[in-house]
């Protein structure tokens, strides 16, 4: 099924995929059943796209909810640009469930759906699952707007918000850094890394707060991680310093070298406020302000009910069989005894 013409997205990085759509008019819960080679123990990035795009000219606002196996994931809302899910997922099963789940308000529907396998990731989580919240790829090059990136060199596949924080502004270099031999898990795209975001003249601190928003009566827990590059060459006896506070947290003084990756993190927070917040501050020995490439929010969410482990399912059935064959012989020898005690000349 295909969206109404006038409403086609043109958006890079994505192809015509948002232009087409699955729905999922009957039935309360429909999924989509995902068999990986890599098999079970293992982590996958699970990505879901959607967009309406008036595709059944009834221009009707759609809401469901989105599930990974039996554990809710999501609530799909309508985006005039359309939107996508996406979550890192320590899968105990050769087989992924993503369930579209239908609440009411509209008939669920599909536009995309992504499957990577996260080898030597270092986002890994064996108690619960990643839900992404923010990729940020920060600062501009010249004549460049703000948009959502998927670089071709970045070997997890994430996708980049582009753009600056509040009361900053962009810093850039075209010079090459080499991402080969560092040892940063992270694998951050050269493109990210090259630019960055300073306070604007006069400030000393960059700051970021995201207020997420519940209906669920648990106290959210968050991952954050920052990540830096010193991409401008400082003069000799200049010192650029700063200290990281999260959430009330203080982290530091931290120091960078010339084209050199630094990555501060799993920050792990747990949030009763409902608000991730940080701030980076020149320390008062710094002759230069704080600078700021990328960072990344993860929310850690809890599995309330675990998929039950192949194994485990098969030692049910075994317990079962085990359970019918003692059932069968019990009625065996009540039905010999019975014969045995048949006396026909009564």
């Amino acid at each position: 099924m295909f969206i109404a013409p006038e409403h086609n997205l043109t958006t890079l990085y994505y192809g015509n995929m948002m232009n087409s759509l699955r729905t999922f008019p009957e039935g309360e819960r429909n999924c989509y059943t995902l068999k990986p080679r890599e098999g079970k123990n293992q982590n996958y990035y699970v990505r879901a796209f959607f967009y309406y795009g008036n595709y059944d000219s009834k221009n009707q606002a759609h809401k469901f909810d989105l599930y990974i196996g039996v554990n809710y994931w999501a609530t799909v809302v309508d985006d005039k640009d359309g939107t996508y899910n996406s979550i890192i997922y320590y899968s105990v099963t050769d087989t992924i469930y993503v369930c579209l789940v239908n609440t009411g308000s509209g008939v669920p529907f599909i536009n995309g759906l992504d499957l990577r396998f996260m080898n030597d990731s270092p986002y890994t989580t064996m108690n619960g699952f990643l839900i992404h919240v923010v990729h940020a790829d920060l600062g501009l090059y010249p004549n460049q707007s703000s948009s959502s990136i998927r670089y071709k060199d970045d070997v997890f596949d994430r996708i980049w918000s582009v753009g600056n924080l509040t009361d900053s502004v962009s810093i850039s270099t075209e010079t090459n850094i080499d991402i080969q031999s560092s040892d940063d898990p992270y694998c951050l795209p050269v493109e990210v890394l090259r630019t960055a975001v300073q306070p604007r003249n006069g400030l000393n601190s960059l700051s970021y707060t995201y207020a997420p928003q519940y209906t669920e009566s648990f106290t959210p827990k968050f991952l954050v991680y920052f990540h830096f590059v010193e991409i401008e060459q400082i003069a000799p006896g200049e010192l650029r310093e700063f200290n990281i506070t999260l959430n009330g947290l203080n982290y530091g003084p931290f120091t960078l070298e010339y084209l050199k990756l630094l990555t501060i993190g799993p920050n792990k927070l747990q949030v009763p406020e409902d608000q991730v917040m940080f701030s980076i501050d020149a320390t008062w020995r710094s002759d230069l302000p704080p600078i700021l490439n990328a960072f990344e929010i993860f929310e850690l969410r809890p599995l309330r009910y675990s998929p039950t482990n192949q194994t485990d399912g098969m030692f049910s059935i075994s317990i079962l069989l085990n359970a019918i064959i003692i059932v069968i012989n019990e009625l065996l020898d009540y039905w010999i005894e019975g014969f045995l005690r048949f006396d026909p000349s009564s």
